[in-house]
């Protein structure tokens, strides 16, 4: 069975060619860079998200609002 690393080196030591899809490449590059946080910020990340939340929400919010003006 074989396994899936997820180094940017190959088994070999060679960096990974033009025959790996981008997508794996992608993928790669990605899981590496997450995986290498020694401690992700969760407050940061928080607040984003709640920024997101908050922005849909009032964009909701106030449509609503403008469509009852309308009426």
């Amino acid at each position: 069975m074989q396994t899936l690393t997820l180094s940017s080196n190959a088994t070999n030591g060679r960096l990974l060619g033009s025959s790996h899809s981008l997508r794996l490449r992608a993928f790669r590059s990605l899981s590496e860079r997450y995986a290498q946080r020694e401690r992700p910020s969760v407050i940061a990340e928080f607040s984003l998200f709640g920024a997101i939340v908050g922005i849909a929400t009032w964009a909701i919010v106030s449509l609503g609002h403008a469509m009852t003006l309308i009426r």
